[in-house]
């Protein structure tokens, strides 16, 4: 399975001139490539297997919030207002 993913990430690195230019920029491609992976949608039959669920976000998490991948890609990265850390009271 991570032989899989490495595999996609190779080929996007690749693609990109193996982080041609500033650091600062491949990070967010990287991320930015993270992003859409966990959010796209699988193949069908991955989301039989699954029960339904169609992105790995929605596996890890168990439920989808909207039908559309993109809602689902911006609710989870908005934080939902979501700004400091809980207080560690240990």
């Amino acid at each position: 399975m991570l032989d899989r993913l490495m595999r996609r990430m190779d080929r996007h690195i690749f693609n990109t001139q193996h982080f041609h230019g500033f650091m600062s920029s491949a990070e967010l491609g990287i991320r930015g490539w993270a992003l859409i992976f966990n959010f796209t949608p699988s193949n069908p039959r991955t989301v039989e297997k699954y029960g339904g669920l169609w992105s790995p976000a929605e596996r890890l998490n168990g439920f989808r919030h909207h039908e559309n991948w993109l809602q689902n890609l911006l609710m989870s990265a908005s934080l939902g207002g979501f700004r400091e850390p809980p207080l560690n009271l240990l």
